[in-house]
């Protein structure tokens, strides 16, 4: 079976993509865990666990190398140090490649993907997709602040393609299960309700279309990656996906989510103050996963927010408890 690596396995995009490889029986799945807990839970879950963290990589690199891996999947969420973890990874890949090198053989190219994100095409009701540039002054839009040297990293991904098999994949906001990305939107509500207040103030803007993707389709997705990777290698296609499945406004999500919180009186999204976070999370999008069900065979199931919204919305407020 194929070995893949999942840098965040027990985080919320991390840990659905492992159970997704898990369930096809196709791969064996080792999870970065920063703590013992973390391991045992990982283990819970059949996922074989390396203790460490992005920053201290020593366990990790070692195991790329002895466990002779696939596939990285960088779906920890790192911001900034996500770059390390490329520097890192591209390394033990062409370590890789010189040992065989040494020895008269060809292998494998090291696989590697990159979870980015769609707010990398800024903020925008004009349609875009995966093959429109972003982060230069080509683009329509520019990305929020919180992520604006994301589109560097992506390009310095794809340039390892001389060391290892890359692949960018850029999930819109997700929302199902747990979905903590959601809290200081949904939390607002809940802190009315508890509290009694007449009104609930949010930090976003009322004219926000982000849009939006399941947490299981996310996960999908990165399973089609991770399948695909090793064909497109090396073919010209641009390795570069969005995900998203819906585009959505957030006014209407936060009003009919109020009475599902038990929250029944007025919903103000106040703007974000230049909050980087919020900004960020007020992105609109007009996007398109056309691409990944194209190249990759990615079948979303969850499309879709509202119609399943008070499933979501108790989901996460479960989560608080």
């Amino acid at each position: 079976m194929s070995k893949v690596l999942i840098l965040g396995a027990t985080g919320y995009i991390g840990q659905a993509l492992a159970l997704s490889l898990l369930r096809s029986g196709l791969y064996t799945v080792y999870g970065l865990a920063r703590s013992s807990a973390k391991a045992r839970s990982l283990e819970a879950l059949e996922i074989i666990p390396v203790l460490g963290s992005v920053t201290d990589s020593t366990a990790y690199l070692s195991l790329i190398a002895t466990a002779h891996i696939d596939i990285v999947v960088d779906a920890a969420g790192a911001n900034l140090e996500s770059a390390q973890i490329l520097a890192d990874v591209k390394r033990v890949g062409a370590e890789r490649l010189a040992a065989a090198a040494t020895q008269g053989v060809r292998t494998a190219k090291l696989g590697f993907i990159y979870t980015s994100g769609t707010w990398v095409h800024g903020s925008s009701l004009e349609a875009v997709n995966d093959l429109d540039p972003v982060g230069v002054a080509a683009a329509r839009t520019q990305p929020p602040p919180l992520v604006a040297w994301r589109p560097r990293l992506e390009q310095d991904v794809l340039a390892a393609a001389d060391v290892l098999d890359t692949m960018v994949v850029r999930p819109a906001l997700v929302f199902g299960g747990a979905g903590s990305i959601w809290s200081s939107l949904l939390g607002p509500l809940l802190a009315g309700a508890k509290s009694g207040a007449s009104v609930a103030r949010v930090s976003a803007e009322a004219d926000s279309m982000p849009g939006l993707i399941h947490v299981d389709d996310v996960a999908s997705g990165l399973h089609a990656a991770v399948e695909k990777l090793p064909l497109l290698a090396g073919t010209g296609v641009y390795p570069v996906f969005d995900l998203v499945t819906s585009q959505e406004s957030m006014k209407v999500v936060l009003e009919q989510a109020a009475p599902v919180l038990g929250f029944e009186g007025t919903v103000e999204l106040v703007g974000t103050n230049g909050d980087a976070f919020a900004d960020a999370m007020s992105t609109s999008l007009n996007g398109s996963g056309a691409r990944a069900r194209m190249v990759l065979g990615w079948e979303p199931k969850r499309v879709g927010m509202l119609k399943g919204l008070e499933i979501y919305v108790k989901a996460w407020m479960a989560a608080q408890d």
